[in-house]
């Protein structure tokens, strides 16, 4: 499928043979591409050291600069330098990555050596030229300066973007010769395959990954060299029954066109996590353009298949490989476990079946749907992702006319289902630890079905379960509160690990809810200073760490005014004690 061709920028080489044999040119030669196509790469392996002087212009601010790290390349045995330089004395300038010794007349003098002071037996080639701050007339006339008066041959690397933006009139006066470079895929490619750690195994998917380069539009070498990598360490987590080709495509198209987009700063992090969510949707059906609709041209043009809801993968999975770089095997092994493909749809529900209806034959989603409206009879589906699915899905089940209900009267239906929940204790409760608020536009990994026509309705939907859950949450408070009673009492560093925040979720489990507001505050105190003197400052230090963060104007806004008048009793013990004992009790107020 794939060989080495060499023709690839044969032009390139042919010219620069013929422009290194010429006596006194007179003129300088451009070579420029895409960021990453090669260029210094292709020019290092047609001029060998012996037959260049390479200098690349990154950092460099001045022209002084220039001409003082293409002296130091001319001259880089440190004897030879000293020899040359010796009458200056010993103040020092420093070109590149060298100090030069020079005296008191550094000035004038020594700009005038170090420009005048000129090997011409060898090419120099500059690169880097995008990535230097020097005016580029200033910098196209010392390099004129190196063709005219020296009878130097000069070649220029550069970036088309940058040339294109900033080149005039001058540029033609100094090229004689502008060659682009296009970058070797084919041999690059095989190359990155053959140096990789398993050569061996990519045979299962080198076509694969080729063509999705290839459909990316992507020229870049070196993104092609990161992809590959990449495609070897998610190739090692992938289980042996994947190893077909329709399997093996589906994931690593996918993989592959993200990961790129992605180097190449087209896609971010929550992009990736979009393009199965409701933004996916909602964009898909009003027709708007994003960086979506590009990728999916490109790779119908290059009839290259393309599923970017594919689950294979889950959004989590491409986050963590492709923007965190984490391929974790068991991970990736239960998201493709979990997959269409590999899991049974019942055992995810009927709105599974419903979601996947372009699988299936109407008379699957006909029970699909029947089991569902089943299901909510009896109060099964109690989970905010199921009811999401199932009421989004209903939503346009309706819309299509395929069932005779209006989205209003499904709408209603929900909210009745919700209050039935409720008042029979089913409805699960929020989270007690709500540090980090979870993605809410979809759930097991599919973006929830939502159209323009009803998605007034579904932004109604995760708000209203929300408060829901938080509702239930409350009705356990006081089996909570039981539990924190106790702890105070009997094990005070279990109660103070419990009310911190630290991110430990088995551990902090009550400190991102406000259940101490459910203390009397007098109350609290009295327990406060019941317990073993020794274990005070421990609950004090809690207390200080589960409001400091600005806490108590978020997730525990309720437990501003209780802790007022926590302190306002800690400071009324205290004016009724004397002595010791109330400088005992007025310092538990410290960081409070």
């Amino acid at each position: 499928m794939i060989t080495d061709d060499k023709q690839t920028n044969e032009h390139l080489r042919s010219y620069i043979n013929y422009y290194t044999g010429l006596k006194n040119p007179r003129y300088a030669v451009l070579v420029k591409g895409e960021w990453g196509v090669g260029k210094t790469h292709l020019i290092k392996n047609i001029l060998k050291d012996d037959q260049k002087f390479y200098v690349s212009l990154f950092g460099l601010t001045t022209i002084q600069e220039v001409h003082s790290a293409v002296f130091v390349k001319m001259y880089p045995n440190r004897s030879r330098l000293k020899k040359i330089l010796n009458w200056f004395g010993s103040s020092s300038m420093k070109a590149n990555d060298v100090t030069l010794a020079l005296g008191p007349l550094v000035g004038n003098i020594a700009n005038a050596l170090i420009k005048e002071k000129v090997d011409n037996s060898k090419t120099i080639v500059f690169d880097d030229l995008e990535r230097c701050s020097i005016n580029l007339e200033d910098l196209f006339g010392a390099i004129n300066k190196y063709v005219e008066h020296h009878g130097c041959k000069v070649i220029v690397i550069a970036h088309d973007d940058k040339l294109n933006d900033e080149l005039t009139d001058k540029k033609e006066k100094i090229f004689g010769q502008v060659i682009k470079v296009t970058p070797d895929i084919e041999g690059a490619f095989n190359q990155f395959i053959s140096k990789s750690k398993a050569p061996i195994a990519f045979e299962a998917i080198k076509d694969i990954i080729y063509k999705s380069f290839l459909a990316s539009e992507c020229k870049s070498l070196r993104i092609l060299d990161y992809m590959i990598n990449d495609c070897a360490r998610l190739l090692s987590c992938i289980p042996d029954k994947l190893y077909n080709k329709r399997l093996l495509s589906e994931i690593f198209v996918l993989f592959t066109a993200l990961n790129i987009n992605y180097r190449l700063g087209k896609l971010k992090a929550k992009e990736i996590e979009s393009r199965n969510s409701v933004l996916y949707y909602v964009k898909k059906d009003t027709n708007a353009d994003d960086i979506y609709d590009e990728i999916k041209e490109n790779y119908k043009n290059h009839e290259v298949p393309l599923r970017l809801e594919s689950d294979l993968l889950s959004n989590e999975v491409l986050i963590d490989t492709i923007v965190n770089g984490l391929y974790d095997k068991d991970k990736i092994t239960k998201s493709i476990d979990n997959s269409r493909h590999f899991i049974k749809p019942e055992s995810k529900g009927p709105w599974f079946t419903i979601l996947n209806f372009d699988l299936y034959p109407t008379t699957d989603v006909d029970n699909a749907l029947e089991e569902l409206y089943k299901q909510f009879e009896e109060m099964q589906i109690i989970e905010n992702g199921e009811i999401q699915h199932s009421i989004n899905l209903l939503f346009m089940l309706s819309e299509a006319k395929h069932i005779d209900k209006t989205i209003d009267d499904i709408y209603l239906f929900f909210l009745e289902y919700v209050r039935k929940l409720q008042k029979n204790n089913k409805f699960p409760p929020a989270d007690l630890f709500t540090e980090y608020e979870p993605i809410r536009d979809s759930a097991y990994g599919y973006g929830y079905w939502i159209n323009d026509s009803y998605k007034h309705y579904s932004s109604k939907l995760n708000k209203i379960l929300a408060q829901q859950q938080q509702i239930a949450l409350r009705k356990r408070y006081p089996q909570f509160l039981a539990d924190l009673r106790n702890n105070l009492k009997e094990d005070t560093a279990k109660f103070c690990e419990q009310i911190s925040r630290n991110g430990l979720k088995d551990i902090n489990i009550y400190g991102y809810i406000a259940i101490l507001s459910s203390f009397k505050p007098h109350e609290f105190v009295d327990m406060w200073l019941s317990i073993d003197m020794t274990n005070w400052h421990n609950v004090r230090t809690a207390l200080v760490n589960r409001y400091s963060g600005g806490s108590l104007h978020g997730d525990l806004t309720d437990e501003g005014p209780w802790l007022k008048f926590v302190k306002m009793n800690i400071r009324h013990r205290a004016s009724k004690a004397s002595g010791i004992d109330k400088l005992r009790i007025s310092r538990l107020l410290i960081g409070l």
